[in-house]
């Protein structure tokens, strides 16, 4: 939980939507933290008062219950947020006094009393009833929002913190029957509750999984169209939006983001093909569309395999000197698709047709028909 705190407290502090859910998470984290029992034995043995020290780890649950509680109405778009910080200090005044009156909390884990002391079982029955209603609120709150959202991110983590706090809740109902046998939470329990940090925090890091997946895929992206990139650019240089680097260093030592990276080359190749369109002619397209057909294509891939036959001989062409023809046929870069999505993925079918057999044959089915046409002339 508290790596998943330090990694999105930067988003957290920019973002109020996120901050909430980050709020909750942070709480919930102190509070389970003051119940490792290494860290209550420091803290006893620092105060010198065990029992100030369970009431101290009492009063933060009650803490974490109120921002689990706000979380919830945040969600919710409510106003009564007031309201429900007032009932937890409620809550808390509650319990110091029942303390007071010697309602004692031990540094052990549940209820460790008898039913016939009254103001202890007061005192535990308030501190499980405020966790269960809490509980049962954001339970509520999460899987009806995660169901209803339009945003997978926030959809995913609502789900994901509604298990943990269900969870959470179980742990907590559980104490009722420790209230009433005067025994401490199991092996059960704990795994319940330790299953709940696993949820929550997993919830609080659902964004930064889904910033790495999408990265990794720009990066994908990147290394798969680079072979054409780098082939197109050195036909048409000036395309190129800055200066040329390897693909590792690219990767490696980014100057931009990999999206913005991705995207780019997805600029100068488009810019590459319209500038290498000037070389071609019909016949060499219709001369590729045969080829293709020779070769049995799938048809979804068809359109790639023409355009890429046709770019690697205007590619040709260009080194070759030839003398480019402002009226030529425009050679297709999938921007059609008025998406930069479907663009990306026509392009890197484009790379695969064009680094494929296929377009190596017609090349090399191209150079004796150069070569009988010098002969001719």
């Amino acid at each position: 939980m508290w790596a998943a705190l330090l990694l999105r407290a930067g988003p957290a502090v920019r973002n109020p939507h996120q901050r909430g859910l980050w709020l909750a998470v942070a709480s919930a984290a102190v509070a389970m933290t003051l119940h490792v029992e290494p860290v209550s034995a420091y803290a006893a043995g620092l105060t010198g008062s065990p029992r100030a020290v369970a009431l101290a780890k009492n009063q933060a649950g009650v803490v974490s219950v109120a921002a689990v509680l706000h979380f919830a109405v945040y969600a919710t778009r409510g106003r009564r947020t007031g309201t429900v910080l007032a009932a937890m200090a409620a809550v808390m005044a509650a319990l110091l006094a029942l303390a007071a009156l010697g309602a004692a909390p031990t540094s052990g884990q549940g209820p460790p009393f008898t039913l016939a002391r009254p103001p202890c079982v007061a005192y535990w029955i308030l501190l499980i009833t405020a966790h269960v209603v809490a509980c049962a609120a954001c339970v509520r709150v999460c899987w009806t929002y995660a169901r209803r959202g339009t945003n997978r991110s926030v959809n995913l983590s609502l789900a994901l913190f509604g298990w943990g706090t269900a969870l959470a809740g179980l742990f907590w109902l559980a104490h009722y029957v420790l209230l009433a046998t005067g025994s401490r939470p199991g092996t059960v329990l704990c795994l319940l509750i330790s299953l709940h940090a696993v949820l929550v925090g997993a919830a609080l890091l659902v964004p930064s999984v889904l910033q790495l997946r999408q990265a990794a895929g720009h990066a994908r992206t990147i290394w798969r169209i680079w072979p054409l990139w780098r082939d197109l650019v050195d036909a048409v240089p000036h395309v190129a939006l800055s200066a040329t680097r390897s693909r590792l260093l690219v990767l490696l030592h980014p100057h931009l983001s990999w999206r913005l990276i991705a995207y780019r080359k997805v600029i100068e190749i488009r810019d590459a093909i319209l500038a290498l369109s000037h070389y071609t002619d019909p016949a060499v397209s219709r001369s590729a569309r045969a080829h293709v057909a020779r070769w049995g294509v799938p048809a979804d891939r068809v359109e790639a395999h023409v355009t890429a036959c046709a770019l690697s001989r205007a590619h040709a062409a260009k080194f070759a000197g030839a003398e480019p023809d402002p009226a030529a046929e425009v050679l297709t870069t999938g921007q059609e698709a008025g998406d930069l999505a479907a663009e990306t993925a026509f392009l890197l079918r484009l790379t695969e047709a064009y680094l494929s057999p296929c377009v190596r044959d017609f090349d090399t089915a191209a150079a004796p028909a150069h070569a009988t046409a010098g002969g001719d002339r």
